[in-house]
């Protein structure tokens, strides 16, 4: 597929693959193709699909783009939502139908007919298809291996406070942040975005990233792709009954948002924005605390934090699950990698972690 007019077509044959295939939310058809039509400027569809009997039994969900290392035109193909600057997908992952090496050996045949000189997938979530593919992967062509991150998923305790699962130090850092502010009568409170509030609150959540990280290397949301995309994205969740969005109030105020995707009894929150203003006040362990709880009484029972390894994720009783993946070179690109004042990295300007 190769734009996003073909794609409705293949709705439910791709979800049901999906299924099939355990993939996360981040495989999914509405988040696919939310995200290609967010970054249509940036990224094109190059969506690889094998079909039998008018079903689909192999897909992987590429998209292809272009830029330049000291002049030397790069072709790259890559795994929607891997896109330097751009939000992600965190785990989005090719499917093949289980115990069909027939179906991944068709779908590596197409990618070697398509036009790039890297083949970009990485962090994908590990099942015996996706190993199976980055073996055939290094067979193939000139790998570049790449360690996959670390995915971190909260378990929520089934009962009890949700604050039972924390380490020690942060049930206790948790509690005085509670009691300072109950004795300085500060009013939290806990709001759910409904949708028709989507819009002006993603506004909301890059205005506040924007004033965050200027002074620290700048903020990804003054790309207007980026706005974009977590509307679009959290629109279609909603409309589907799998989104969940919340904006933690403190005397009234917006102190801190968070954005997930539900699906079964478990949930993805990446999307988590906090307030300068009250910075002071522990904003971030404050929404993490309560939507926790939300989430709890919607029957999720892990809430997946995203990849990356900062400390708050493991003192909420965080624990990994490693990504995997592999990259690819070929061409002109994999000639010029093999002289000694080139590596690999150089050449290519691609680093593990390209989304964000």
């Amino acid at each position: 597929m190769r734009s996003l007019d073909e794609m409705p077509d293949h709705e439910r044959s791709w979800e049901a693959l999906r299924r099939q295939c355990d993939g996360t939310v981040h495989s999914s058809y509405y988040l696919n193709r939310a995200w290609l039509q967010a970054f249509e400027g940036s990224a094109r569809p190059r969506i690889v699909v094998v079909e039998e009997k008018g079903s689909i039994v192999g897909l992987a969900p590429l998209c292809s783009y272009r830029y330049s290392v000291k002049g030397v035109p790069i072709k790259v193909l890559s795994l929607a939502g891997d896109l330097r600057g751009r939000l992600r997908l965190s785990t989005n992952s090719i499917l093949v139908s289980p115990g069909r090496p027939d179906v991944l050996e068709a779908m590596l045949r197409e990618i070697k007919k398509l036009n790039w000189s890297i083949l970009w997938t990485i962090n994908m979530g590990w099942s015996p298809q996706t190993e199976a593919y980055v073996e055939r992967v290094r067979e193939t062509w000139l790998p570049i291996e790449r360690t996959g991150q670390a995915m971190v998923t909260v378990p929520l305790p089934a009962e009890g406070d949700v604050a039972d699962g924390f380490d020690r130090g942060a049930r206790k850092n948790l509690r005085r942040i509670m009691n300072k502010l109950e004795r300085e009568g500060v009013r939290v409170e806990l709001a759910e975005i409904r949708r028709e509030q989507i819009d002006r609150a993603v506004d909301e959540y890059a205005r506040q990233h924007i004033e965050r990280w200027e002074s620290r290397g700048g903020s990804y949301f003054r790309n207007p792709e980026n706005v974009r995309f977590l509307k679009l994205a959290t629109r279609e969740a909603y409309d589907r009954g799998q989104g969940y969005a919340a904006e933690l109030l403190i005397n009234g105020d917006v102190a801190a948002q968070y954005f997930i995707y539900i699906e079964g009894g478990q949930a993805y929150g990446e999307r988590i924005g906090m307030s300068q203003r009250h910075a002071d006040r522990s904003p971030g362990w404050l929404i993490m605390y309560h939507v926790m709880g939300e989430l709890r009484s919607r029957r999720v029972h892990h809430l997946h934090v995203g990849p990356g390894t900062e400390q708050y994720k493991y003192a909420m009783g965080g624990q990994e699950t490693i990504l995997v993946g592999i990259g690819a070179i070929r061409g002109a690109v994999a000639l010029l990698a093999r002289l000694p004042m080139l590596s690999v990295d150089r050449l290519t300007g691609l680093k593990e972690d390209t989304g964000v």
